[in-house]
């Protein structure tokens, strides 16, 4: 079974929610097996351009570029394509009250500053 899924191009794209909703849409069970396709994966480190990623009920099983990674038979293909896909956990927080560091040390506003 191979679904594509129509989203508008950008830098990175929130996948997650999409990719949710596309195997709620097609009534997939948690044990089988999705072969995402995005234009890119971001793995944390670096972009990788044509990527896939591989995943088994609800973990990810592989990622990388196609001819490394093994898709068994009857595994269900979503083509994400002018997406990226950002697989896993990431750490990526934000400090949205904090001054610029330019502008105030972190050790004053962290340490020295009242709540």
């Amino acid at each position: 079974m191979r679904i594509i899924v129509r989203t508008r191009p950008g830098p990175v794209s929130c996948l997650f929610v999409l990719w949710a909703a596309a195997l709620s849409a097609s009534g997939l069970r948690a044990q089988e097996t999705t072969l995402l396709r995005p234009s890119s994966v971001f793995d944390g480190e670096a972009l990788h351009p044509g990527w896939v990623v591989l995943v088994r009920g609800n973990r990810i099983a592989a990622a990388g570029p196609p001819p490394d990674v093994d898709v068994p038979r009857g595994t269900v293909e979503i083509d994400l394509a002018g997406t990226t896909l950002l697989p896993g956990l990431i750490e990526g927080h934000s400090h949205i009250l904090l001054h610029p560091y330019n502008e105030t040390a972190w050790t004053d506003q962290v340490l020295n500053e009242s709540l």
